[in-house]
């Protein structure tokens, strides 16, 4: 009697554990939480825009041992093959979407950058196809450390962000079709909110709907480009 007891109050604590671990609500993260890829990787709690299992594929490595098995030929046993950059060519050059008119003096208007200076640009070439396949924005991405404390210094900004409490975002993100060009950049603070996270949360929506045929992908470049708080309210 003692034994069948026992049971049945381990078996209801193992019951009330289960529940209550089901209905406690998931923490949810934005790419912007983490360092790079591999510590987003490993928490496996931010979105997987494309559904490859791989997270924050625009983050920088050092990669999480799934993303080497994927992309870099890693546990098959040979040597790890490089991921192809898409050549230039096919990229095109990069195209403002309005033009620079100031260098200098910049400034920020809330979580908008200043137009004068960061009007948004795009590689001309660019399709659909190519931004919807796995690995694109982080192939294509090439903003140096020179070319951020010129931003930075643009807008008159010393203090640079440490990716939690801001960064220097592309404006219309890689993912879209974005170029690296400095008209494309500019210092984003995470707080008040929306502010850099929220962009990204935008960011992976609007890849969603390019990839899914509901947006084009011109459209979704003019609609971050010209006023990001908008597109993220309407949507969520």
């Amino acid at each position: 009697m003692r034994r069948a007891l026992l049971l049945l109050v381990v078996v209801v604590a193992v019951i009330a554990a289960v529940l209550a671990r089901d209905s406690s609500p998931a923490l949810a993260h934005s790419c912007s939480d983490y360092p790079n890829q591999a510590a987003a990787q490993r928490a496996a709690d931010t979105r997987d825009a494309d559904g490859d299992g791989i997270y924050c594929e625009d983050l920088p490595c050092p990669c999480s041992a799934a993303w080497h098995a994927q992309h870099d030929g890693g546990g098959g046993g040979g040597a790890p093959t490089r991921r192809r950059t898409p050549a230039p060519a096919r990229l095109g050059r990069s195209v403002t979407l309005a033009p620079v008119t100031r260098r200098g003096g910049c400034h920020v208007r809330g979580p908008l950058p200043d137009p004068r200076c960061t009007p948004g640009a795009r590689f001309s070439r660019v399709t659909r196809a190519q931004v919807c396949r796995s690995g694109y924005a982080r192939a294509v991405r090439d903003v140096s450390v020179a070319t951020k404390d010129a931003v930075y210094g643009a807008y008159g900004i010393r203090r640079h962000f440490d990716g939690a409490d801001g960064e220097v975002d592309h404006l219309v993100s890689l993912e879209l079709g974005g170029s690296n060009s400095r008209a494309n950049l500019f210092p984003e603070a995470a707080l008040p909110r929306p502010g850099s996270h929220e962009k990204d949360r935008l960011e992976n929506e609007l890849h969603a709907e390019v990839c899914a045929g509901r947006l084009g992908l011109r459209r979704a470049q003019l609609l971050i480009a010209r006023n990001w708080v908008k597109a993220y309210r309407d949507r969520f």
